[in-house]
Formats: structure tokens, sequence, C-alpha cells
């Protein structure tokens, strides 16, 4: 049996784009990064560009989209999003026009064997998505930019093997940090981002709903550390009982977080 593969290409408030493949079948979620790069992660990954199925974009802000006006010039692969942020992809990206597939939250988008269900998510954009990815060879829950945890997300991700989510923010770097006051504010809304605090309230409902890995991601480099986003959410689990696995060692659930700029697999 195939097995449901996943790889975090870029993940960061720079830029976000994640490589998933299930027997012959293969596509991204965002791209946001050049073509350059993204194309390059994915043949070292035993990948092209011009063979993926398809692109999701979950919105139309430049971390998720940078890639798309070179990506649909050279390669004319079908991008699935909200037809709102249709209109501005097109604006920026002429050439995306004629790969545009309107996709409206409650879809379910068919990828070869590959069930990808879409859920709507609180953020500051004209419209955003989450996504849960289902196959015989296993489920993904995947959730970015995400103001607060709403019942669509939590029905995105319940249940899945893998979660990845975004842990984006420590509250006591963005209160100190360098961003003004209305940025600040921003993110912490319930329209903006999620803290690692609110991420790591959410690991023990996601262990005791089944899931056995879960993945943080989309971390800010100016307000948060990998050691924060991973502790806070390692302490949270432990107050439940849940315990880690390690490389040498059997437990619960794998914790791991997403690198940057570095290919990152997903446990599934």
């Amino acid at each position: 049996m195939n097995k449901l593969k996943a790889y975090t290409l870029f993940s960061s408030s720079k830029g976000n784009s994640t490589y998933i493949s299930y027997g012959k079948d293969a596509f991204l979620i965002d791209a946001g990064a050049s073509m350059r790069a993204i194309s390059t992660a994915v043949e070292s990954l035993g990948g092209s560009l011009k063979k993926l199925r398809g692109i999701f974009v979950s919105h139309e802000h430049d971390d998720h989209t940078k890639g798309l006006k070179v990506i649909s010039k050279n390669c004319g692969i079908p991008i699935y999003t909200d037809p709102k942020c249709m209109n501005l992809i097109s604006m920026q990206a002429p050439a995306a026009e004629e790969c545009l597939v309107p996709t409206l939250a409650g879809d379910v988008v068919h990828i070869g064997d590959i069930k990808v269900t879409v859920y709507p998510t609180p953020h500051d954009s004209v419209r955003s998505f989450c996504y849960r990815i289902e196959t015989a060879g296993g489920s993904l829950g995947y959730a970015t930019d995400i103001g607060h945890i709403s019942d669509e997300v939590q029905d995105a991700l319940f249940g899945c093997d893998s979660v990845l989510i975004e842990s984006n923010y420590d509250p006591l770097l963005l209160q100190n940090g360098p961003y003004p006051k209305f940025l600040k504010e921003r993110i912490d809304s319930a329209r903006g981002h999620l803290s690692n605090a609110a991420c790591a309230c959410l690991a023990p409902v996601l262990a005791r709903c089944g899931t056995r890995s879960i993945s943080l991601a989309h971390l800010s480099e100016t307000n948060n550390t990998p050691r924060l986003a991973f502790e806070a959410t390692k302490e949270r689990l432990n107050e439940y009982g849940v315990s880690l696995c390690g490389e040498c060692f059997a437990g619960d659930l794998r914790l791991q977080v997403a690198s940057v700029a570095q290919i990152t697999e997903i446990t599934l």
C-alpha cells in the first residue's frame, strides 16, 4: 500500500510551501517562495513541478503566493483557491488566470486517490483555508494563518494521523519586540496568527482524538524561536500525561518544529 508523504519546503512568516505526495500523485499547499527555490526542493524529493497535479493556495498573502507568477507561466499547474483570492492573484500574476480553479469552503477535491477537503479559517485575508488530506495510506490535517481555533479548524484536524499547525509567536516576544503597535494587535487578534500557548492548548485534544504526530509550523522569525514553540506544546502535553516519542524511545506522540528554509518531513 502507498503511504501518504508530506514535507514542508519553507515554513515561516517570510515564505511557506508544502509538498504532498501519494503514489504517483503530488501537489503543493502554497507557493510562497521563488519558482527556482520550490523546484529545487521538489526535485530533491524526487518530484517535478511540471508533474504536480495542483497547488492549493490557502490565501492571497505574499508569503503564500510569491512563486505563482513564474510557476504558472512555466508549468500551467491548476491553482485551487477562493474566487476572491483568484481576483487578487490574477492581477499580480496574469499568467495564472487560466490556471485558477475556484474553490470554496466545504469543497472536496480529488487528486488521484487523495481526498482534499477545504475548510475556512479565521484570518485577516479576503478568504483563507485549511485542509484535511485523506488517503488509504494516512491522513494529514493542515492549518496555518489562524487567529484562533474555530469549529471549522477543529473539524479539519481532529482524528487525523498527523497534524501540521501554526505556532506563530511567543506573546512576550511579540509584546516586547520591534513591531509597531498596530501590527502587534493584528497578529494577536482573533483573525491574526496562533500563539505558542493557543497551539499548545490544542495539542492534548489532538492526541486524545488519535493524532500521533504534530508539526509546529509558520513560526515568526522575529517573535518566536523553535525552542519556545516546542517547549510550550511539550509542557502542555506533559500536563495531560501525553509522552513524546524520541529516536531511541517509544511514546504517545511525535512532536517536531518545521524548519524555516530546510525541508522537513512531516511524520505520518
